[in-house]
């Protein structure tokens, strides 16, 4: 099957966790991203095996691989998470389509090596080109303050949706945001209307979700 498309610490001055965290205290939440809500729309998305997580989040990806779809299933898939959260307008307002949205994955493997190469999966398949003819275009950029992190900035704007005839889509900004640490991988999205969001918003939120569960020893 294809994945189808498209408690602190330390004394660095970083918040460091220091006991056993859960997958669900490993994707972005309100004390990483505060004037984020949890979306009353698409729900938490979990799975436990590598065939449950094809069927339900195999949708989160542009293009993979039939490789990547073989390595991520064979590289020692435990279980992940998917939440999504939106900033209203307003505190307390109501969910749009057009707001700023959060998408926030965390992966659990049997070893590093298993998230290392989840890692460099995700990132190969932010870059990738739309299957099908798309107005969306996509550019690396570097990542600060948290090791090997990579990132994208993906995205779609009136003109280039005008030069393909891409009917189906609209103009969006999104700034995605890998890394791994242990036997976890994470991937955090950024996006929505162009104008909304920024890079260094993005690196804000990924860099206080990094300094949250870096080094967090696995909950039994």
């Amino acid at each position: 099957m294809a994945l189808g498309l498209t408690a602190c610490g330390g004394d660095d001055g970083n918040a460091t966790a220091t006991g056993p965290v859960t997958i669900d205290q490993r994707v972005v939440t309100e004390e990483d991203a505060p004037d984020f809500e949890a979306d009353p729309v698409e729900k938490p998305v979990s799975a436990s095996g590598p065939d449950e997580f094809v069927t339900r989040l195999g949708d989160r990806f542009v293009n993979p691989t039939p490789e990547e779809v073989a390595s991520l299933k064979t590289g020692g898939f435990v279980k992940a998470l998917h939440v999504t959260r939106f900033s209203p307008e307003t505190p307390g307002g109501p969910h749009t389509r057009s707001a700023p949205h959060i998408f926030s994955l965390a992966m659990q493997f049997d070893s590093e090596k298993g998230a290392t190469d989840a890692l460099a999966i995700l990132h190969a398949d932010s870059l990738r080109p739309c299957p099908e003819t798309c107005a969306e275009q996509a550019e690396e950029f570097d990542v600060a303050d948290i090791p090997n992190a990579q990132g994208t900035h993906r995205y779609a704007t009136a003109e280039s949706i005008q030069q393909t005839g891409d009917t189906e889509e609209t103009p969006f900004d999104t700034f995605e945001i890998e890394f791994a640490d242990g036997v976890f991988a994470y991937r955090l999205i950024l996006g929505r209307t162009p104008g909304k969001v920024s890079q260094d918003e993005a690196e804000e939120i990924a860099k206080a979700l990094y300094d949250r569960v870096k080094g967090a020893p696995v909950q039994g």
